[in-house]
Protein backbone atom coordinates (compact mmCIF):
# COMPACT_ATOMS: atom_id res chain seq x y z
CA UNK A 1 0.00 0.00 0.00
CA UNK A 2 0.92 3.36 -0.46
CA UNK A 3 0.81 4.84 3.17
CA UNK A 4 2.68 1.81 4.43
CA UNK A 5 5.46 1.98 2.08
CA UNK A 6 5.78 6.10 3.18
CA UNK A 7 6.36 4.84 6.47
CA UNK A 8 8.87 2.36 5.15
CA UNK A 9 10.51 4.39 3.62
CA UNK A 10 10.51 7.06 6.58
CA UNK A 11 11.81 4.59 8.93
CA UNK A 12 14.57 4.37 6.88
CA UNK A 13 15.49 7.32 5.89
CA UNK A 14 15.87 8.22 10.06
CA UNK A 15 19.18 5.90 10.97
CA UNK A 16 20.81 7.16 7.98
CA UNK A 17 19.63 10.63 8.93
CA UNK A 18 20.97 9.78 12.59
CA UNK A 19 24.24 8.71 11.45
CA UNK A 20 24.44 11.86 9.06
CA UNK A 21 24.16 13.90 12.26
CA UNK A 22 26.44 12.33 14.57
CA UNK A 23 29.58 12.34 11.88
CA UNK A 24 28.88 15.96 11.14
CA UNK A 25 28.55 16.85 14.77
CA UNK A 26 31.98 14.61 15.41
CA UNK A 27 33.52 15.96 12.65
CA UNK A 28 32.47 19.42 13.59
CA UNK A 29 34.25 19.28 17.02
CA UNK A 30 37.40 18.21 15.31
CA UNK A 31 37.26 21.07 13.06
CA UNK A 32 36.65 23.32 15.93
CA UNK A 33 39.62 21.69 17.90
CA UNK A 34 42.27 22.11 14.90
CA UNK A 35 40.92 25.77 14.24
CA UNK A 36 41.12 27.10 17.81
CA UNK A 37 44.58 25.57 18.46
CA UNK A 38 46.23 27.90 15.86
CA UNK A 39 45.15 30.57 18.15
CA UNK A 40 47.42 32.97 20.17
CA UNK A 41 46.88 31.78 23.74
CA UNK A 42 49.97 33.80 25.13
CA UNK A 43 52.50 36.44 23.93
CA UNK A 44 56.56 36.69 25.05
CA UNK A 45 57.80 40.07 24.33
CA UNK A 46 61.61 41.15 24.36
CA UNK A 47 62.12 44.42 25.72
CA UNK A 48 64.54 46.01 23.39
CA UNK A 49 66.25 49.34 24.61
CA UNK A 50 65.14 52.65 23.01
CA UNK A 51 64.89 53.51 19.78
CA UNK A 52 64.88 49.42 19.21
CA UNK A 53 61.35 48.24 18.81
CA UNK A 54 60.25 45.20 20.94
CA UNK A 55 59.90 41.50 19.76
CA UNK A 56 56.75 39.65 20.19
CA UNK A 57 56.47 36.17 19.82
CA UNK A 58 52.59 34.72 19.84
CA UNK A 59 52.34 31.31 21.13
CA UNK A 60 49.47 28.90 20.35
CA UNK A 61 48.00 26.16 21.76
CA UNK A 62 49.37 24.14 19.30
CA UNK A 63 52.94 25.36 20.34
CA UNK A 64 52.34 24.73 23.81
CA UNK A 65 50.39 21.43 22.86
CA UNK A 66 50.93 19.68 19.60
CA UNK A 67 49.14 16.75 20.62
CA UNK A 68 45.97 18.74 20.78
CA UNK A 69 45.68 18.92 17.31
CA UNK A 70 47.13 14.94 16.30
CA UNK A 71 44.32 13.94 18.27
CA UNK A 72 41.74 15.78 16.56
CA UNK A 73 43.25 14.45 13.46
CA UNK A 74 42.86 10.93 14.58
CA UNK A 75 39.12 11.80 16.31
CA UNK A 76 38.43 12.28 12.67
CA UNK A 77 40.09 9.58 10.60
CA UNK A 78 38.21 7.83 13.41
CA UNK A 79 34.58 9.24 12.64
CA UNK A 80 35.21 8.08 9.17
CA UNK A 81 36.70 4.45 9.88
CA UNK A 82 32.38 4.10 10.97
CA UNK A 83 31.22 4.04 8.02
CA UNK A 84 33.47 1.06 7.12
CA UNK A 85 32.89 -1.09 10.46
CA UNK A 86 29.94 -2.56 11.74
CA UNK A 87 28.85 -4.47 15.21
CA UNK A 88 31.83 -4.86 17.56
CA UNK A 89 34.37 -2.94 15.66
CA UNK A 90 31.81 -0.13 15.23
CA UNK A 91 31.04 -0.08 18.82
CA UNK A 92 35.29 -0.27 19.00
CA UNK A 93 35.56 2.88 17.10
CA UNK A 94 33.05 4.97 18.93
CA UNK A 95 35.11 4.42 21.93
CA UNK A 96 38.31 5.58 20.25
CA UNK A 97 36.43 8.61 19.53
CA UNK A 98 35.52 9.03 23.33
CA UNK A 99 39.13 8.24 24.19
CA UNK A 100 40.95 10.74 21.97
CA UNK A 101 38.19 13.94 22.28
CA UNK A 102 38.83 13.00 26.30
CA UNK A 103 42.29 13.53 25.75
CA UNK A 104 42.02 16.57 23.93
CA UNK A 105 39.83 18.14 27.15
CA UNK A 106 42.47 16.88 29.52
CA UNK A 107 45.13 18.83 27.68
CA UNK A 108 43.37 21.66 26.98
CA UNK A 109 42.65 22.44 30.46
CA UNK A 110 46.00 21.70 31.74
CA UNK A 111 47.63 25.20 33.06
CA UNK A 112 49.27 27.47 31.27
CA UNK A 113 52.84 28.44 32.47
CA UNK A 114 55.06 31.45 31.19
CA UNK A 115 57.84 28.87 31.74
CA UNK A 116 55.86 27.33 28.91
CA UNK A 117 55.41 29.87 26.64
CA UNK A 118 58.90 30.88 26.75
CA UNK A 119 60.18 27.28 25.54
CA UNK A 120 57.34 27.13 22.94
CA UNK A 121 59.13 31.04 21.96
CA UNK A 122 62.58 29.17 21.39
CA UNK A 123 63.35 31.10 24.68
CA UNK A 124 64.00 28.61 27.12
CA UNK A 125 67.00 30.27 28.30
CA UNK A 126 65.53 33.07 29.53
CA UNK A 127 64.89 32.62 33.58
CA UNK A 128 62.21 34.36 35.37
CA UNK A 129 63.04 36.81 37.59
CA UNK A 130 63.55 35.64 41.22
CA UNK A 131 60.61 35.26 43.58
CA UNK A 132 58.27 36.12 40.54
CA UNK A 133 57.22 32.04 39.87
CA UNK A 134 55.33 30.76 36.97
CA UNK A 135 52.25 32.36 38.07
CA UNK A 136 51.10 35.47 36.68
CA UNK A 137 51.64 39.24 38.45
CA UNK A 138 48.37 40.49 39.66
CA UNK A 139 47.31 43.68 38.19
CA UNK A 140 49.28 43.88 35.07
CA UNK A 141 46.34 43.00 32.39
CA UNK A 142 47.03 43.74 28.71
CA UNK A 143 43.82 44.92 26.80
CA UNK A 144 41.89 42.36 29.23
CA UNK A 145 43.16 39.21 27.89
CA UNK A 146 45.03 38.03 30.33
CA UNK A 147 48.09 39.36 33.34
CA UNK A 148 51.79 39.45 33.07
CA UNK A 149 53.46 36.80 33.95
CA UNK A 150 57.38 36.51 35.02
CA UNK A 151 60.31 38.93 33.62
CA UNK A 152 63.74 37.41 32.63
CA UNK A 153 66.33 38.12 30.85
CA UNK A 154 67.50 37.12 27.18
CA UNK A 155 70.78 37.70 25.71
CA UNK A 156 70.45 40.85 28.86
CA UNK A 157 67.00 41.98 27.68
CA UNK A 158 63.91 41.46 30.02
CA UNK A 159 62.07 39.45 28.63
CA UNK A 160 57.49 39.92 29.51
CA UNK A 161 55.53 37.25 29.11
CA UNK A 162 51.37 37.96 28.48
CA UNK A 163 49.64 35.04 29.10
CA UNK A 164 45.58 34.60 27.68
CA UNK A 165 43.42 32.85 25.10
CA UNK A 166 40.67 31.48 27.56
CA UNK A 167 38.06 32.57 25.42
CA UNK A 168 39.65 29.49 22.49
CA UNK A 169 40.92 26.97 25.38
CA UNK A 170 37.25 27.23 26.17
CA UNK A 171 36.58 26.67 22.87
CA UNK A 172 39.05 23.50 22.74
CA UNK A 173 37.07 22.29 25.50
CA UNK A 174 33.37 22.61 24.08
CA UNK A 175 34.59 21.04 20.61
CA UNK A 176 35.98 17.79 22.51
CA UNK A 177 33.22 17.74 24.85
CA UNK A 178 30.81 17.72 20.92
CA UNK A 179 33.38 14.63 19.92
CA UNK A 180 33.06 12.53 23.09
CA UNK A 181 29.22 12.83 22.59
CA UNK A 182 29.77 11.87 18.73
CA UNK A 183 31.57 8.92 20.21
CA UNK A 184 29.48 8.04 22.98
CA UNK A 185 26.40 8.16 20.63
CA UNK A 186 28.40 5.70 18.26
CA UNK A 187 29.03 3.20 21.19
CA UNK A 188 25.33 2.89 22.42
CA UNK A 189 23.26 3.67 18.83
CA UNK A 190 25.99 1.51 16.65
CA UNK A 191 23.92 -1.61 16.08
CA UNK A 192 20.84 0.53 15.13
CA UNK A 193 22.71 2.87 12.85
CA UNK A 194 22.93 1.69 8.92
CA UNK A 195 26.33 0.22 7.30
CA UNK A 196 27.02 2.70 4.19
CA UNK A 197 28.60 -0.28 1.95
CA UNK A 198 25.82 -2.62 2.73
CA UNK A 199 24.21 -0.36 -0.20
CA UNK A 200 27.06 -1.36 -2.81
CA UNK A 201 27.17 -4.93 -1.99
CA UNK A 202 23.29 -5.61 -2.57
CA UNK A 203 24.05 -3.54 -5.93
CA UNK A 204 26.93 -5.47 -6.61
CA UNK A 205 24.82 -8.84 -5.93
CA UNK A 206 22.01 -7.99 -8.21
CA UNK A 207 23.96 -7.32 -10.90
CA UNK A 208 25.87 -10.42 -10.04
CA UNK A 209 22.35 -12.02 -10.11
CA UNK A 210 20.93 -10.56 -13.16
CA UNK A 211 24.56 -11.76 -15.40
CA UNK A 212 23.70 -15.01 -14.02
CA UNK A 213 19.92 -15.16 -15.39
CA UNK A 214 20.71 -13.81 -18.83
CA UNK A 215 20.12 -16.38 -21.04
CA UNK A 216 23.00 -17.77 -22.96
CA UNK A 217 23.40 -17.03 -27.27
CA UNK A 218 22.19 -20.03 -29.05
CA UNK A 219 24.93 -20.40 -31.64
CA UNK A 220 28.46 -18.54 -31.30
CA UNK A 221 28.95 -16.30 -34.26
CA UNK A 222 31.95 -18.50 -35.83
CA UNK A 223 28.99 -21.16 -35.95
CA UNK A 224 27.00 -19.11 -37.48
CA UNK A 225 29.06 -18.35 -40.81
CA UNK A 226 29.84 -21.81 -41.32
CA UNK A 227 26.28 -22.12 -41.84
CA UNK A 228 25.87 -19.64 -44.19
CA UNK A 229 28.94 -21.23 -46.22
CA UNK A 230 27.00 -24.44 -46.09
CA UNK A 231 24.18 -22.97 -47.66
CA UNK A 232 22.14 -23.43 -44.46
CA UNK A 233 19.76 -20.79 -42.74
CA UNK A 234 21.15 -20.31 -39.05
CA UNK A 235 18.54 -18.62 -37.97
CA UNK A 236 15.95 -21.72 -38.76
CA UNK A 237 15.15 -24.15 -35.36
CA UNK A 238 15.53 -27.53 -35.53
CA UNK A 239 12.98 -29.67 -37.39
Amino acid sequence: MPGRDRMTGTAAASPRRELAILLACGALGAGGILLASRQELAKVIVRAPRPLPDTVTSVSAQDLRPAIAALAVAALASLAAVLATRGVLRRMTGLITVALGAGVAVLAAGQVTAGAALAAAGHAGASPASGSGAGTAPGSVTAGNGATGPTGSLAGLPVHVVLGGWGWRALIIAAAVLVVAAGAAIVVRGGRLPVMSGRYDRQAGSAAAAVERRPERPRHAASMWESLSAGADPTAGPE
